[in-house]
């Protein structure tokens, strides 16, 4: 009973697990492994069998003549901590404690070890260079300096030896630098994919400081695996500031950097200084131009989808109001109120939008009026896209007249519809100037 009470299952455990996650290196987790099911199983040992229990006495019968036959004995109840469950089967009675640490452990060691994401490079090249490049390079080494010393004291004709000796002494250092260089690269991609666990790509400068190493020798390293086939997938970016584990990632990627250089030629274009010869549409092409940049630079702010598709088509139709004006330079009166009021207050609701998207804590006022403001632009949207169809009506009107003209003189001319046959006179004039041929 004393030794029971001293054993704490649970503080056995917790004092395990505190020790198992101390250690790192692979002979430390071993020998530690030993320890945890050796004092598992004496635990369990310890615990297999029940305490004794103290012999119960059967009750005395009643007397007189009522009293029948005495019954069986029962075992009085027990409460509290120290109550043993009864045997079943046959079976040894272990404390809850001990089953589940030997359940715990039993899940933890028999465990299949799950294969690691990018297979460790062999490190027997780098192990041979290092230590016969050593041994060579001592051994040589001391044959170049007895030759020496043996040339300069007694023979000459042992210079060209000690050379020799000399010559190899430097090969076989620098074979042992080379082992130490690719013993140094191995230890290192083991860093670097400590440093990228299982996500799908991260930055040189976090893998960097997982190994150790400077963001150039990270790069110039992430560089030499990829080339390698040590990371099958793997990719930099152009600026070498970012490392993509695989091949969607790396697609995305450049899907995105085809994006990012489209809006920057849209923005250098709009940029570029306008010379029309007409100072005023000059003037008007330039001011709109800035606006359609503040309404991108707005887009680029907001991270709300919805939102971002309707900005999207207000700055494609706004090109495009802006494109027929330039061509058609007679059209500007009719954009006026769009230059000078439209345009000015759409900002003013964007800037008022991100203003209220920036709020930490946004209350039922500012979430109705960010509400409102996204009604607004589908009425702005639909607006624009009036202004430009409205930009085309008279071209449209015009060719419709020329249209109808073109047709009233075809049909004069009898080259519409049935008319288009020529006439009978005409034909059997065409057939009388044709020579008759006899045979």
């Amino acid at each position: 009973m004393n030794r029971r009470n001293q054993i704490d299952p649970e503080r056995m455990v917790r004092r395990v697990l505190r020790e198992f996650t101390r250690v790192r290196s692979y002979d430390e987790i071993k020998r530690s492994v030993d320890e945890i099911r050796r004092g598992v199983n004496d635990a369990m040992r310890d615990f297999s069998e029940p305490p004794v229990q103290p012999r119960q006495e059967p009750p005395r019968p009643q007397e007189g003549p009522q009293a029948g036959p005495c019954p069986e004995p029962q075992a009085a109840p027990q409460t509290g901590p120290q109550a043993v469950p009864p045997r079943q089967n046959g079976s040894s009675w272990q404390p809850s404690g001990a089953q589940g640490a030997g359940s715990f452990f039993n899940s933890v060691f028999r465990q299949k070890k799950e294969p690691p994401r990018f297979p460790l490079p062999s490190r027997v090249k780098g192990v041979l260079f290092l230590v016969f490049g050593i041994l060579g390079a001592v051994a040589f080494g001391l044959g170049a300096v007895g030759t020496a010393l043996a040339a300069a004291l007694l023979l000459t004709e042992l210079v060209p030896l000690a050379v020799f000796f000399g010559v190899l002494a430097v090969g076989f250092l620098g074979a042992s630098l080379y082992g130490g260089r690719e013993l140094g690269l191995v230890r290192r991609f083991s860093a670097y994919c400590r440093a990228l666990g299982q996500a799908d790509f991260c930055t040189v400068q976090a893998m960097s400081s997982g190994a150790g190493v400077s963001v150039k020798k990270a790069a110039k390293d992430l560089a030499e695996m990829i080339r390698r086939g040590w990371f099958p997938h793997g990719h930099l970016d152009s600026g070498a500031t970012t490392f993509m584990a695989d091949e969607e990632t790396y697609r995305q990627y450049l899907l995105a950097e085809q994006s990012r250089a489209e809006r920057e030629k849209e923005r250098a274009e709009r940029a570029a200084p306008v010379h029309t010869g007409n100072e005023e549409l000059d003037e008007v092409i330039r001011e709109g131009k800035a606006y359609i940049q503040r309404i991108s630079d707005a887009n680029d702010a907001i991270p709300g989808l919805d939102v971002s598709r309707k900005l999207d088509e207000i700055e494609d139709v706004c090109i495009r109001i802006f494109a027929v004006v330039e061509h058609n330079p007679e059209k500007l009166p009719e954009i006026r109120r769009f230059l000078n009021y439209y345009l000015p207050t759409t900002l003013k609701l964007l800037d008022a939008y991100r203003e209220f998207d920036k709020q930490p804590v946004q209350g039922e006022t500012v979430r109705s009026a960010k509400c409102e403001i996204e009604e607004t632009l589908d009425t702005i949207v639909a607006a624009f896209r009036s202004l430009l169809d409205s930009l085309y009506e008279k071209d449209a009107m015009d060719i419709s007249a020329d249209i109808s003209v073109l047709r009233t003189m075809f049909a004069r001319e009898g080259l519409t519809g049935s008319d288009f046959k020529p006439e009978k006179g005409a034909q059997e004039e065409q057939k009388a100037e044709q020579p008759e041929l006899k045979l």
